[in-house]
């Protein structure tokens, strides 16, 4: 029986530290105070979410400063990951040059995808597409 995605999410989100900050129809918006936990938590998502017989991801991962009111987080770092999440294509991590300047992992690897221009965002965005070492 397939797991409902809530819970996955949940599971997921709480066994690398983070944790929901909202629901937006079938997506939802994560808080991880460390870049590395924040990916290797989409990448554990992207590959049980299909398992579960639920439609794919598309993950955009950002990391920098951001204003928290009201139990939500706004700012640029928000817009960022949420454009990066809407160009990604279905099973794709990606992530702004700041999770990867965060450090890397021996279990992330990180693929440059290239500079994107965002609507809304003044320069390029340098993209890169993480995956399992």
């Amino acid at each position: 029986m397939p797991m409902r995605l809530a819970t996955l999410v949940e599971e997921a989100a709480s066994r690398y530290s983070g944790r929901t900050v909202k629901w937006i129809g079938d997506g939802v918006e994560l808080y991880f105070r460390r870049p590395a936990d924040a990916v290797r938590c989409a990448l554990e998502l992207r590959d049980r979410i299909p398992e579960a017989d639920l439609p794919g991801t598309h993950v955009g991962i950002n990391a920098g400063p951001v204003v928290y009111e009201n139990g939500d987080f706004y700012g640029r770092t928000v817009n960022i990951a949420a454009r990066i999440a809407a160009h990604a294509e279905q099973g794709q991590v990606l992530v702004s040059e700041d999770v990867v300047s965060h450090g890397s992992s021996d279990d992330i690897r990180f693929r440059r995808v290239g500079p994107v221009s965002f609507k809304g965002v003044p320069r390029d965005v340098v993209i890169y597409e993480a995956g399992r070492a």
